[in-house]
């Protein structure tokens, strides 16, 4: 079993004018190509051996996409049979040894 949980800072997507439904919608369109089920709000949950591969695949294309994704949310893992992932802390890392800012 596979599971991405989004936590949105809901500050700052009110400064930027942002929904959490607008942040979500890359996600929920991703989710319904490849089969993931959102099983409440922000919680996407994917059983099988692909599923860490397609819901990490999206993590990379988001911020590979839009550098400024990250910085709106406060929780953002990556579980997959136990072992989880810190996406933000994966992300800033990468942005880091890539020079890029956010």
């Amino acid at each position: 079993m596979g599971r991405l949980t989004f936590v949105f800072n809901q500050d700052k997507l009110n400064k930027a004018k942002k929904s959490e439904n607008d942040m979500l919608s890359p996600m929920r369109k991703y989710a319904k190509e490849y089969g993931i089920i959102e099983t409440s709000t922000g919680v996407f949950e994917m059983e099988g051996n692909d599923a860490f591969a397609l819901l990490g695949g999206f993590v990379a294309d988001i911020t590979d996409e839009d550098h400024t994704y990250v910085t709106f949310l406060d929780k953002w893992e990556l579980d997959v049979g136990g072992i989880v992932d810190d996406c933000i802390e994966d992300t800033l890392d990468w942005y880091k040894e890539e020079g890029i800012a956010v």
